[in-house]
Order: structure tokens, then C-alpha cells, then sequence
């Protein structure tokens, strides 16, 4: 099972590593793997994809099969479904496509096949935002539609939930905006129905800033470390994630959460580069590249829960 979960990943980071199928080792998340410490040297001043390639990269491959709605451009991935043993699903907003290359490893490995629901710009969550009504009202009839859908599909018995931790919600009646939120990713997540057995919140990736990519195109023509140059107070870039919090309060013991911030920080700092890898498409998400070396240490702490591998 790691074989193939490594597999995956050497075919998913070949197109931004000038071709090959065989990243050097310690590439990307593997450089800062605690478990089994990597550490390539000859990396150290690398960048693969470039800022420039980064933003053009698209998000791992995903099979339109639903393109009506709603929920509406539901797409697969993982392995075909005549072969697999169980459907999985990757729920949330932007930043779940963006997380879906590692997602895919750990489906691939457990034989899954995936399904991927999203709306850009539209957590998961019953708390109001800091956003015009149109669009609150827009997300909050999508998340309607997709808890219908769910019903409607019960051999999905496994959801892995991404959503963006940079959202500002508006306080409840205590004040507490962060409280509220909360609050409202566990509503959200509890009124999911009872066929789906699983609910794993994937905790979100830090935030850059508006010129970190700029920050590593330059440190790369001076020939500086762009990791060490341009990396982010983890304070600042590692935000609070309510949905990871609500994971753990759900009125069953279906929820559970992920947290791979190991591999993008360490105690005070946040690195736009790990291992050679860019960890960034734009300010928020990741390039497809890095996603995909996150996959086997993502497999690594599903397997920790001691979940069903179906």
C-alpha cells in the first residue's frame, strides 16, 4: 500500500520536476516527515514548480460525472469505480480541490474512489459571514443542496472535509466570533446523514502573504534559500481552523481531525518552500506538486485513527 501511495506521488509531482518520474529524495513534504527525518542538500536552493509555473498548474486530474446541480460539477478521482471498494468524498471549498492530489495518494493506496463536492468561497458551515447576502444566501442554499445529495448517495460512508481557515464570521451573541464559527462548522457536519459513518477535517494549510511569490522568485535569482528567506511568522500565517476544532465535538464519534502543520512549519516559522518543493499556487492554496508529497503522510494519519480501510 505505501508502494503505491509513493508511486502516485512520483507520477503526480513528475510535471513539475523537469520531467521525471523519480523526484529526488526528501522532495517536498518528506523533507519534514518527524517520523523518518529526510534531509536532501541538494535541495536546499531548489524551487519546483517556479512561482510562474505554480500559478497556471491546474489541481490534480478529477472525472466531471455530475455537471448539473445541485451541488453542481461533482467530479472522481482515486481508482475507477468497478475497482474500488468503497466511494470516499472531499467536501468543501476552494481549498479541497487544492488538497485533492494528496487525498487522491491516500485513495488510491486504499483502493477508493473519490468524489469531489466544492464551492469556491463557501465553507461548510451554518455561521454567518462577513459577506454580502446574496452570496451568504447562495452558499447557504448549496450546503442544503449537498446534505440532500449525501442522502441521496449512501455508499459514501467516508467525507474528508477542506475548507479555508481565513474566513471572518460574524460574532455570536457572547461576542465570540471564532466561538460562532465553531459552532456553526459543527452544525453543519452533525446534519450530515447517518449513512456517512466518517468525517475526517483535514486541518487547513497557512496562509502567505501577498508577496511571498514574489519574495521566492526573487530569492531564487540572487541564489538564496527561499525556504529561509521569505518564510512566515507561523503566528501570523498558521490561523485557527473552527472546522478542525468542530470535528471533535460532534454529537456521534464520527468526527475526526488531520493535522499535518509539522510539515509547513516548525515552532515559529512557516515555509513557502519544503524539501524543493513550492508549497504555493497563490497567496492561500497549494500547487498541485506539493499536495501530492503530502499524500503519504497524510495516509500515515488516517491509518493512525484505525478507521475501516472501507
Amino acid at each position: 500500500m505505501v508502494g503505491v501511495a509513493l508511486a502516485m506521488l512520483a507520477v503526480l509531482a513528475a510535471g513539475s520536476y523537469g520531467g521525471t518520474r523519480n523526484p529526488p529524495a526528501c522532495f517536498g513534504a518528506a523533507a519534514r516527515d518527524a517520523t523518518s527525518p529526510c534531509d536532501n542538500p541538494a535541495l536546499r536552493f531548489s524551487v519546483r514548480p517556479t512561482p510562474d509555473d505554480a500559478v497556471v498548474q491546474p489541481n490534480s486530474p478529477c472525472t466531471l460525472v455530475m455537471s448539473k446541480g445541485p451541488p453542481n460539477r461533482v467530479c472522481s478521482f482515486g481508482v475507477a469505480k468497478s475497482a474500488a471498494r468503497a466511494t470516499v468524498a472531499l467536501l468543501g471549498d476552494s481549498h479541497a480541490p487544492a488538497w485533492r492530489a494528496a487525498v487522491d495518494v491516500v485513495a488510491r493506496a486504499q483502493r477508493w474512489r473519490g468524489l469531489t463536492v466544492r464551492r469556491s468561497s463557501c465553507p461548510f458551515t451554518r455561521a454567518l459571514r462577513y459577506a454580502d447576502k446574496a452570496s451568504s444566501d447562495a452558499c447557504f442554499d448549496w450546503i442544503r443542496a449537498t446534505l440532500r445529495w449525501f442522502g441521496h448517495h449512501q455508499e459514501i460512508h467516508t467525507v474528508f472535509v477542506v475548507t479555508s481557515a481565513a474566513y471572518d464570521f460574524v460574532p455570536g451573541a457572547d461576542g465570540d466570533a471564532h466561538a460562532a464559527a465553531v459552532a456553526g462548522f459543527r452544525g453543519a457536519l452533525d446534519a450530515l446523514p447517518p449513512s456517512i459513518q466518517r468525517i475526517v477535517v483535514l486541518r487547513d494549510n497557512p496562509v502567505a502573504k501577498d508577496d511571498t511569490l514574489g519574495c521566492v522568485a526573487g530569492a531564487m535569482a540572487r541564489h538564496q534559500r527561499a525556504d529561509l528567506r521569505c518564510a512566515l511568522a507561523r503566528s501570523d500565517a498558521l490561523r485557527p481552523d473552527p472546522a478542525a476544532e468542530a470535528a471533535t465535538q460532534l454529537r456521534s464519534d464520527r468526527g475526526r481531525s488531520i493535522d499535518l502543520s509539522r510539515v509547513f512549519c516548525d515552532d515559529v516559522r512557516c515555509f513557502p518552500v519544503v524539501g524543493g518543493a513550492l508549497v504555493y499556487k497563490d497567496k492561500s492554496h497549494l500547487n498541485a506538486t506539493f499536495s501530492a508529497t503530502l499524500g503519504p503522510l497524510l495516509l500515515a494519519e488516517y491509518r493512525k485513527l484505525g478507521l475501516p480501510e472501507a
